[in-house]
Formats: C-alpha cells, structure tokens, sequence
C-alpha cells in the first residue's frame, strides 16, 4: 500500500510540475491570439492533466512485480515518465497547430484585404 501511495504521491506531482511548465510555455507561444490566448492555453493544459492523472491512475492499478516494493514504484514511474513525454509531445503539436491555425487565419485576412 505504501507503495501505490508513493507512485500516485510523485506520479501527481510530476503531472503538476511538467502542467505547470507548458501553462507558462503554452502562455508565451499562443500570446500573438490575444484575447484567445487565455482560454486556448487553458484548455489545452486542462486536458493534459486530465489526461495525464487518468495515465497515474491507470499505471497505479497495472499488476508489476519486479522483486520488491523499491522496484516496483521506480519501474511504474519509468513506464509514466515515457508516457509524460508523450503526452508532453502531444501538447506542444497542439499549441504548434494552434498557432501555424491563427498564422493561416491572418495570412488569409490579410491577402483578401489587399486584393479587394
């Protein structure tokens, strides 16, 4: 039982931490939206830690037995770390789809203005 409660002690607290940092990355690369900017990166950071917990959750519940309690956690943190940077990875393309969305947006804007 210890056990299961470190898992999900550090498993939260990594999502936490990696959340907060692509809040505050997500936050510089979406500010060309403006108003949008907010709310998107708010959104975008509430479904990876959602996602994410849901992956702590389900890691913690996964049978492994690798000779011992130390083991065991070290493996499932390494099993939800390759998943972090994934999910990670997922999050970034997002803000990049995000972003390249709005560049298209106004490049659009933009021709349509000056050939009328």
């Amino acid at each position: 039982m210890a056990s299961l409660m470190t898992f999900v002690l550090a498993g939260t607290l990594l999502v936490a931490v990696d959340g907060h940092l692509l809040r505050r990355s997500g936050t510089a690369y979406l500010r060309e939206l403006g108003d949008n900017a907010g709310p998107l990166n708010q959104l975008v950071t509430v479904v990876f830690h959602l996602a994410a917990l849901g992956l702590v959750a389900l890691i913690a519940i996964l049978p492994m037995d690798l000779g011992g309690e130390p083991k065991t956690v070290v493996g499932r943190l390494g099993v939800l770390l390759l998943a972090l940077a994934a999910a990670h990875a997922v999050t970034i393309w997002s803000f990049g789809k995000i972003r390249t969305r709005h560049e298209s947006e106004v490049l659009t804007a933009e021709v349509a203005r000056r050939t009328s």
